[in-house]
């Protein structure tokens, strides 16, 4: 059994089961849209699991179920059915033969695959949905000339411009073929010699006036396409960056920076809408002055039209699906090159060159697949007009000789005739390619239309709408002040430039997919102005979640975040901005100066505040070392500096405006102990609010509280001295920071040893080497700590417990490291650099 559903491709690499119950919706004749779909099978950055694409496809109606099957249950069960792939991905099956399996997959589009490869790719989970009795048909397709007529209409003059120019020229072609005709027939054939003269200089009137209206044609759809271009880029800039950040965590940076260059693609197929329009409108011209000439030979040219007709309609969705997949393919490329350029410096330490390059290599293959896909279809498109108009050029050519022959036609009426139909012809052709064209341009659309329909972020949006109904009763806001204390705009509660440091979350619940536990549930924090909060955990405990949704980054999902006792929502987003600034863990320096890095280009910033910032954060002295100082420049990333220094120029960004709320996402992980004390003592003198997110706790030890997180809830708070006395998990973490860097100094140890040529075998090194503690040695017989005859004065570090081995009885303890063999017996402590040397244990 076979069943042909319609290709729906998924937006985002998590999108694939959203993205195939729209496939099975739209099969059973239900219109979903994606961005719909996506919000009820709640995908987040993890996606989505079968459980909800059921729950959600119960909603629409569909009766649903899933569980584990085999292929032979497949083969003859009735379909369409969602199965999962590879354990990773959600796509439909369609049907199978002998020989292949069907499929619909929301991320390649349709294709089949070998038996034996769906054999080894399905992953044994399929999910059966059929319409139910709540079921109902329908919904709203996608309007295509609607979005388009959305895109045009700030370019009417032009547009009009062009098409009335265009007409005209298609009128000056239908003149042509007359002259061909009176050329022929009188001054030819009939020998009028005196209608030669004033036919020549009406073809070169016709032939001015035919360059003249081109010319202007010309220009004004040169201003159409710098119009369009600038209108498109500028929309889909400032809405893209004005986005939530939910948005950027679900896709490649990529994809995203693809999307914006099929802008200036998009603006050229647009620009050939006025001339296609008139191409089809000439269509009925022809046709008509065609059968002027010769009904018959009219008839068979617009067969062979229909034929191309017919060619294209049967090529259409073949086409859009190959474009779509191609534009996926080409942004996932994009992005992992950018991923990988971005991390060249772990490659390289790694070597992982190869891995990289076969990764690459592999999704290159899938983007020259596509285009080779794409290239067939194209060619054929291409290719088929011009064989359907030659083919039709000759039978017109031999059946109007034969007309001829016949006295039924003119030699003029024949030529004109082949003139009026390869006016036709062509421009069915033109019509055909931009058909085509027209398909690109509506995988492009819903390319851009999947960032331009996007909700903006609420910040962003409630700002906007304050302000807005402000303009709208006549009253102009006033910018801000630095450090000046002033009235708040109009539809705003903070009456200040700034904020005082105080924030407050309120009963905080959120997390990343909607559908799933919160990550964080009743979370609850107070901040006092200048005071200094420091979140410790494990990796994926929540800290840096709570320091996002501090600044505003994302929204919780239920709860508050308050500053100095006022919703977020009700502070101007230009006092947020500049009250609270963050350090997080990735740095971000670009390309151009030192001074440009630092102030992203506000020209507010004093340049006393830049130094002051620069100072704060320890970096002012090495950028006067710099040729040029703050207008030194910095290549992309700051590869040509430190770890350190880039993680400096990061604070010194972020303390430019003065912040009076301040968060450190392991934001001094590449320092030193030495400077990161300096730039504590120079924030504390700042006397703004921190927020500490830290993985070293020697680091947050003076901090006004701690906060110990464990998957998102708070298990103890603090001081230090508090946590230290009456904390389990802290004190836990505690040990084993410490533990780690008890280790750094063996490993140091070890290292000085080898290089140290001093000591020869059989050297003695009592009260020179340390034991680990007995927590970290492991004995294999026995409980205590130090066994009998071993020497309390002598201490030795030694590694991990599976490289120590402690032998039964009185035999010595060996510890063999790469290069060199430790003997300890009765106290004393010989080095060896073999064991052939250690001889006889």
């Amino acid at each position: 059994m076979r069943v042909k559903t319609k290709p729906f491709l998924q937006r985002e690499a998590t999108e694939c089961g959203a993205a195939s119950l729209g496939i099975i919706l739209k099969y059973y004749g239900r219109e979903v849209p994606l961005m719909e779909l996506r919000g009820k099978c709640g995908v987040s950055r993890d996606g989505t699991n079968a459980g909800q694409i059921v729950r959600t496809a119960r909603e629409y109606g569909l009766t649903a179920r899933g569980g584990k099957s085999t292929v032979e249950f497949l083969e003859n069960t009735d379909l369409p059915v969602i199965i999962f792939w590879k354990f990773n991905h959600f796509l439909v099956v369609e049907g199978f033969d002998k020989k292949f399996a069907y499929l619909n997959d929301p991320a390649l589009g349709r294709r089949k695959v070998s038996k034996a490869e769906f054999a080894k790719s399905y992953s044994g989970i399929v999910l059966q949905m059929e319409p139910g009795e709540e079921f109902v048909k329908g919904g709203k397709k996608r309007n295509f000339i609607a979005y388009l007529a959305v895109r045009l209409q700030n370019s009417k003059t032009a547009l009009a411009f062009t098409f009335i120019a265009g007409f005209f020229l298609s009128l000056i072609r239908l003149i042509i073929p007359a002259f061909s005709l009176v050329f022929v027939d009188q001054v030819l054939v009939e020998g009028f010699q005196d209608w030669l003269r004033p036919l020549l200089l009406g073809m070169a009137v016709t032939t001015i006036l035919q360059f003249t209206i081109a010319r202007m044609q010309y220009i004004f759809l040169r201003k159409l396409i710098i119009k369009l271009s600038i209108t498109m880029n500028s929309q889909f800039m400032w809405h893209l960056l004005r986005l939530p950040m939910k948005f950027y965590a679900q896709r490649f940076a990529g994809d995203i920076s693809s999307r914006a260059a099929l802008n200036d693609q998009t603006v050229q197929l647009l620009s050939r809408v006025a001339n296609t329009l008139i191409d089809a409108i000439m269509l009925v011209f022809y046709a008509v002055l065609m059968s002027f000439y010769n009904g018959i030979l009219a008839g068979i040219t617009i067969v062979f039209g229909l034929i191309n007709v017919a060619a294209l309609y049967w090529l259409q969705q073949f086409r859009i699906e190959a474009t779509l997949n191609l534009s996926e393919k080409k942004g996932k490329l994009s992005g992992y090159l950018l991923g990988s350029l971005g991390a060249i410096e772990t490659l390289k330490a790694g070597g992982l060159e190869s891995y990289i390059f076969a990764r690459i290599l592999g999704i290159y293959s899938q983007v020259m697949n596509e285009e080779q896909r794409l290239n067939i279809q194209t060619k054929v498109l291409t290719v088929l007009p011009t064989f359907l108009s030659s083919l039709a050029s000759g039978i017109i050519l031999v059946l109007g000789g034969l007309k001829v022959m016949a006295g039924e036609m003119s030699i003029g009426m024949l030529v004109a005739f082949q003139t009026v139909a390869s006016g036709f012809l062509n421009p069915l052709g033109e019509l055909i390619n931009f058909g085509s064209s027209l398909q690109e341009l509506e995988a492009n659309l819903e390319r851009l239309d999947d960032v331009l329909d996007h909700p903006l972020d609420e910040d962003i949006e409630i700002t906007e709408a304050v302000e807005n109904s402000v303009f709208e009763e006549g009253n102009e806001l006033v910018k801000p002040i630095p450090g000046a204390e002033q009235d708040a705009p109009p539809g705003f509660s903070i009456p200040y430039s700034l904020l005082k440091g105080k924030v407050e979350l309120r009963n905080i619940t959120f997390g990343y997919n909607p559908l799933k536990p919160p990550l964080i549930e009743n979370f609850n924090l107070l901040i006092k102005p200048g005071s200094r909060v420091a979140l410790v955990g494990k990796s994926g405990s929540g800290k840096s979640t709570i320091a996002n949704l501090v600044c505003g980054l994302y929204e919780p999902k239920l709860g508050e975040v308050l500053f100095d006792d006022v919703g977020r929502q009700e502070i101007p987003r230009s006092v947020l901005t500049k009250s609270v600034a963050m350090v997080a863990q990735d740095i971000f320096l670009f390309e151009g100066t030192i001074r440009e890095n630092l102030t992203l280009w506000n020209p507010t910033i004093s340049n006393s505040a830049l130094i002051q910032a620069s100072k704060d954060a320890d970096i002012h002295e090495f950028i006067m070392t710099l040729s040029g100082g703050y207008d030194a420049n910095l290549l992309e990333g700051g590869v040509n500096l430190s770890g350190g220094q880039r993680q400096r120029l990061e604070i010194a960004r972020a303390l430019v405006n003065n912040p009076r709320i301040l968060i450190l996402d392991e934001a001094t992980s590449s320092l030193d102990a030495e400077t990161e004390r300096i730039i504590d003592r120079n924030l504390r003198r700042r006397g703004c609010a921190c927020i500490v997110v830290a993985h070293r706790l020697s680091t947050i030890r003076d901090c006004d509280e701690i906060l110990v997180l464990k998957e998102g809830k708070v298990l103890e708070r603090g001081t230090h001295q508090q946590l230290w006395n009456e904390g389990v998990y802290y004190r836990e973490l505690l040990e084993v920071e410490e533990g780690s860097q008890e280790s750094g100094v063996r490993s140091q140890n070890e290292e000085g040893s080898r290089e140290s040529g001093s000591q020869k075998p059989g050297l003695s090194m009592d009260n020179q080497i340390n034991f680990k503690s007995p927590k970290q040695t492991r004995f294999l017989e026995g409980e205590e700590s130090q066994k009998p005859g071993f020497s309390e004065d002598a201490e030795i570090n030694f590694k991990s417990p599976k490289q120590t081995r402690f032998l039964e009885g009185n035999q010595p303890l060996i510890f063999e490291s790469p290069q060199i063999i430790w003997l300890v017996k009765s106290g004393e402590v010989e080095i060896f650099y073999s064991l052939q040397e250690a001889g006889e244990l």
